[in-house]
């Protein structure tokens, strides 16, 4: 899967299953879990060779005590910033696939039916223009917004920058 483009799955994907919102979902949810399962692993076999997981092996504890107290905390600020920037990518490709029309249903209310329906208006005589920008402004900062929130939670749970 991660050699294969992503829209391009996505959109194989999606011409198979068909038009839809479950369809849509079942799709991003299989072409975006590569990079992160692939992320977690690095991480976790970087992890398991620290000085403080292998000192409490030493002391006598188990494997699940060290997953859950030493590893897992330290892995979880990775997740959270793969999940944020692959919320960003989850929604510009929803909104690229329903731009080409192979997303979701045209009477579903979507970003990239907005823009569709907005692109159109570029094309009458008088100009629309404020329709198009106004939606891939608001598709912006929606981006934006989730990517600054993601962040400040990434340094809130990161335990590498506490300092206590």
């Amino acid at each position: 899967l991660a050699c294969i483009p992503g829209i391009l799955l996505l959109i194989a994907l999606m011409t198979v299953m068909g038009k839809g919102t479950p369809q849509l979902c079942i799709a991003l949810g299989v072409t975006n879990w590569v990079g992160l399962c692939r992320l977690i692993r690095g991480e976790t076999l970087k992890l398991r060779e620290a000085d403080y997981v292998l000192a409490a092996r030493a002391v006598g504890a188990g494997p699940f005590r060290s997953i859950f107290f030493h590893v897992v905390p330290n892995v979880f600020h990775i997740v959270t910033i793969a999940f944020t920037l692959g919320f960003s990518g989850i929604v510009m490709s929803e909104a690229v696939l329903t731009y080409l029309g192979v997303g979701v249903e045209a009477d579903t209310i979507s970003w990239g039916m907005m823009i569709s329906t907005a692109n159109m208006e570029l094309t009458r005589h008088p100009l629309v223009w404020w329709q198009f920008v106004s939606s891939a402004v608001a598709l912006l900062v929606l981006v934006l917004a989730f990517n600054v929130f993601g962040d400040a939670l990434r340094d809130a749970l990161d335990p590498r920058l506490r300092t206590e």
